[in-house]
């Protein structure tokens, strides 16, 4: 049997990510939409085999095309969590029996924060488009000059309109009490009238 590499059979794969439990619920969909938005656009021969893509390629046509409604670091975050569909997809293609998705199982492994987790931090970033998730900033560009690692998170999170606040320095592997400890610093911030 010929083994199907297509952007049709990438998108069952995530399907199956997701209803199987392979990969955290935020984790599944963010990878799904990435998928989506980066390759919609491919042409016909990377579609019937996506190991022919050009991800740095297409992330730059998609960055050209869409770029203005998004800021650097989700653009870098939907190209990374594409790179981990397409690596996972490929993974499971070659063997299903001996797959194992690059990120923890249903939230089970590790702790890591979800794309819906409002941890807060620092600063305000004026008015941005925002349509992205938080980055894994793994990318080489980083946002507003700010040197980012693997190792931590910028989340912009728009609290109103025309204000988007920028929670950056965050680790991938914060805990619910270090969440819990930000949230109440930002808590005492706060001007209720």
């Amino acid at each position: 049997m010929a083994k199907d590499y297509s952007l049709d059979a990438l998108n069952r794969f995530l399907d199956y990510t997701l209803e199987k439990g392979l990969l955290k619920p935020e984790t599944a969909k963010s990878r799904k939409t990435a998928v989506s938005k980066i390759l919609e656009k491919i042409p016909d021969e990377q579609r019937a085999d996506v190991r022919k893509i050009n991800l740095d390629l297409e992330a730059e046509h998609f960055a050209n095309r869409q770029g203005a409604g998004y800021i650097a670091s989700s653009l870098q975050a939907y190209k990374s969590r594409a790179r981990s569909a397409l690596s996972d997809f490929e993974s499971y293609a070659d063997n299903p029996m001996t797959f194992r998705p690059s990120s923890s199982r249903s939230g089970k492994a590790q702790s890591k924060p979800s794309n819906n987790s409002k941890p807060a931090r620092k600063g305000t970033q004026g008015t941005q488009a925002f349509e992205g998730g938080p980055s894994d900033s793994s990318g080489s560009k980083n946002n507003g000059g700010a040197h980012q690692t693997q190792k931590d998170l910028t989340f912009p999170v728009p609290i109103r309109a025309g204000l988007i606040v920028q929670l950056q320095g965050l680790p991938f592997d914060l805990t619910g009490a270090e969440a819990e400890k930000i949230s109440q610093v930002v808590k005492a911030l706060a001007t209720d009238k």
